[in-house]
């Protein structure tokens, strides 16, 4: 029986944490993607071994909010 590969793609998020005195939404942002980091995956979840894969690009975009602004949680002080 012949086996195939079918290429799909759907919806993945992640989140960052940065410290930071700003308050402006748009600047913690830009802070944040000024060295977010690349998001890591398991090997399990990869799909490595496994008849499936998952790969995560490099490009990321803010969740915004109604107003058009970077979506913004304050985690402590």
């Amino acid at each position: 029986m012949a086996k195939y590969r079918i290429n799909i793609t759907g919806h993945a998020s992640g989140s960052l944490t940065v410290e930071t005195d700003e308050t402006d939404p748009e600047r913690i942002f830009e802070e944040a993607m000024s060295d977010p980091g690349a998001p890591t995956i398991c090997a399990q979840c990869s799909g490595w071994g496994r008849n499936y894969s998952l790969e995560i690009g490099d490009e990321w975009e803010p969740e915004m909010n109604e107003n058009g602004e970077a979506v913004v949680s304050k985690v402590e002080d």
